[in-house]
């Protein structure tokens, strides 16, 4: 098993922004949208309760059978590409917050690379990146 998901995520702590309409603008349906102060009930049985404390915006490219980090982050930058400007107006404009997070679920190593046309583009986003990987890696090999 190796999969690898790249999600880019816009946010913001300030209840004046609405998130609704920032989304109309990008013209990209997000994956996600969450609220400031919304309920969510988050667990297994959804008994743990939390308030969410942003507005967000989450677009993904789902999880795609690889181990290389630059295919998936490729494919996210190829969504964003046709509405790149408008998105960083977006973020200097209302202040958002960007980050990409890439999960990987992968019982190989992964092969983390990023070129340096997709560090430029986060860099014009002026976006975090984040890892999260959940690996099973054979210990005898």
């Amino acid at each position: 098993m190796h999969e690898i998901m790249a999600e880019f995520i816009l946010w913001t702590e300030n209840p004046e922004i609405d998130i609704d309409r920032i989304g109309e603008r990008i013209n990209l349906s997000p994956v996600n949208k969450e609220y400031l102060g919304d309920i969510k009930y988050l667990g297994g049985n959804k008994s743990i309760k939390r308030i969410v404390d942003a507005s967000s915006l989450r677009y993904s490219t789902d999880y795609i059978d690889t181990i290389e980090v630059e295919v998936v982050m490729q494919k996210m930058i190829e969504m964003l590409k046709p509405n790149l400007n408008t998105i960083v107006s977006l973020i200097n404009q209302y202040k958002l917050t960007a980050k990409f997070c890439v999960v990987i679920e992968s019982s190989e190593q992964p092969i983390i690379f990023l070129s340096s046309d997709i560090l430029k583009t986060i860099a014009q986003l002026s976006a975090e990146i984040e890892f999260d990987m959940y690996l099973e890696l054979d210990k005898d090999n």
